[in-house]
């Protein structure tokens, strides 16, 4: 119940309700309160009174049931009880009444001022400036990340194949209900862990193992599932011996298209075609990216429809030494299974 708020007690003389609405202070405080939300304060500068006697003539609005109060830190918000002026004639004369006085008196001119008079301070303050912003993305992703979330259908489970040291769960755990962190490597799979707990991210599950291996599969497809709703295998490809049919085990790890409804999402980010032989020493890669023609391609043949790719710009590669190599990025949905389609 918001603050200060009582229920008028329908049981009281007439003539004491008579009594409190005779005082045109309280009618235009009334009228004030049906017009917007205002502070005591507030309502103390537009009738240019003090704030001991609004308080005082507010109190027994409030006694009375006519007003409610809401705490705001110091302040106290009052508004018109709802339905108040459409339970009682007298009432929502008494409101009508204040309106006069307080457009007569071009009290009622003023309250856009008193209200734009809230955020001086905070116009002053963002006017003054501020540090200079720092690159990469703001400590607060997650919280935006949260709220986008809801814009993502279906979202019950995602899988981060080959996770690493676990950075893009930052990105994916608020977003989806449930997320496997996949990785063949247990000192990835510790970093990945250490940042999860860092981070608060409590809905990962870590799981080791091969993307085409039971692990995995029994994490997706065990016990009544049917798959993931997305997929992100980022900087993955190039590592594997036939990247072709790491790209057929990763669509296998997402749903189907079924009755219309359309299959998991797969999201591919890796290198375009390059000639750095350096990242074969630096991190161990197998092959030097991909054409997109042939990303494509092998995307197709996996069995992805609805698909989408573009080039990453280089501020948003980091500052790894794979940043100075153009990346890519691949999206598409599996489509039906093979069983199906011969169905």
């Amino acid at each position: 119940m918001p603050a200060g708020r009582r229920k008028r007690d329908e049981g009281a003389p007439r003539w004491e309700l008579y009594r409190l609405l005779a005082d045109p202070t309280r009618l235009k405080l009334l009228a004030l309160a049906q017009h917007e939300e205002l502070a005591v304060s507030e309502m103390a500068e537009l009738l240019r009174s003090g704030e001991p006697k609004i308080s005082r003539h507010a109190a027994a609005l409030r006694d009375a049931g006519l007003l409610v109060g809401r705490k705001q830190g110091t302040w106290l918000l009052l508004r018109v009880a709802p339905h108040a002026a459409e339970q009682d004639a007298v009432i929502a004369d008494a409101i009508a009444a204040g309106t006069r006085l307080c457009g007569a008196d071009g009290t009622l001119e003023r309250v856009p001022e008193v209200i734009a008079a809230r955020d001086v301070a905070t116009r002053e303050f963002f006017a003054r400036g501020g540090t200079a912003p720092r690159s990469g993305p703001p400590e607060e992703l997650g919280a935006y990340l949260r709220a986008l979330g809801t814009l993502v259908w279906p979202r019950r489970l995602c899988i981060d194949a080959g996770t690493g040291d676990g950075a893009l769960l930052e990105v994916l755990a608020p977003v989806f209900e449930q997320v496997i962190a996949l990785d063949r490597s247990d000192a990835q799979l510790d970093l990945a862990r250490e940042r999860a707990t860092k981070r608060q991210l409590r809905n990962v599950r870590f799981v080791r193992g091969e993307i085409d291996g039971p692990e995995v599969k029994r994490a997706t497809h065990g016990k009544n599932g049917r798959g993931a709703d997305a997929l992100f295998a980022a900087r993955v490809l190039h590592h594997a011996p036939v990247p072709a049919r790491a790209l057929g085990a990763l669509v296998s790890l997402v749903r189907p298209a079924q009755n219309g409804t359309p299959g998991g999402a797969v999201i591919i980010i890796d290198y375009e075609a390059h000639r750095d032989e350096a990242l074969r020493q630096r991190q161990a890669d197998l092959w030097l990216g991909f054409e997109t023609d042939e990303l494509v391609s092998m995307a197709e043949h996996a069995g992805l429809t609805d698909i989408e790719h573009g080039r990453i710009p280089r501020a948003w590669r980091g500052a790894g030494p794979d940043s100075d190599v153009n990346w890519q990025w691949l999206a598409g949905r599996r489509g039906q299974s093979i069983e199906r389609k011969k169905s």
